[in-house]
């Protein structure tokens, strides 16, 4: 290949290259690995992955663009396909050492995440912060909250009868409830904290 047209192709719009790879133009292709490999290892690598996994990553993004390149609707997203295609190939490769452990014990899945101690004392504490929160709201949308928090699942007619409230104030009622609850300071740092 020139120099003159690996210049033309270093400085070329990224649609042009990607149309040209498209029909088969190694030297389009070589640009595009210019140009992008960097930023995909940078990708890679934040994922704290080896060298040689580093490698394997980036290269099978690379396959993934050639299996795929016809597809793409929008010849310059490319970048944004590629850095996609990159998280997830590395993902990919965090995830295969990932492995079940086989048992002959068949209640040994049966156990409920919810009976493990730190669950249970995290559950209670979660209700205390709740409840005290709850406390701190004006009595109707405490009493609506308060239902909706046991009886997740209640339907307004059900909530209607319950609470002797028409049908059309239920939702914003309960809007209001919920906008209280994400300024309440105590229920906000319970919940940062635990994410």
């Amino acid at each position: 290949m020139s120099v003159a047209r690996r210049q033309h192709l270093k400085d070329a719009p990224i649609d042009t290259l990607v149309l040209a790879a498209r029909r088969g133009d190694a030297a389009a292709w070589a640009a595009l690995v210019v140009r992008f490999d960097r930023s995909l290892r940078a990708i890679a690598g934040s994922y704290r992955l080896g060298s040689t996994d580093v490698d394997d990553v980036v290269q099978m993004a690379w396959v993934r663009l050639h299996e795929h390149i016809g597809a793409l609707r929008q010849p310059t997203a490319i970048a944004g396909w590629l850095a996609t295609t990159t998280r997830r190939e590395a993902m990919r490769v965090l995830q295969r050492h990932v492995r079940e452990q086989l048992s002959d014990d068949p209640e040994l899945g049966e156990v409920a995440e919810t009976s493990w101690p730190e669950a249970v004392v995290l559950a209670a504490e979660e209700r205390a912060v709740l409840g005290r929160a709850l406390a701190t709201l004006p009595g109707r949308q405490r009493e609506l909250l308060t239902l909706l928090v046991k009886h997740p699942d209640a339907d307004y007619r059900h909530i209607s009868a319950t609470l002797n409230m028409p049908l059309g104030s239920i939702g914003p009622l309960r809007a209001r409830g919920l906008a209280r609850l994400k300024q309440h300071g105590e229920l906000r740092t319970h919940y940062r904290n635990c994410a």
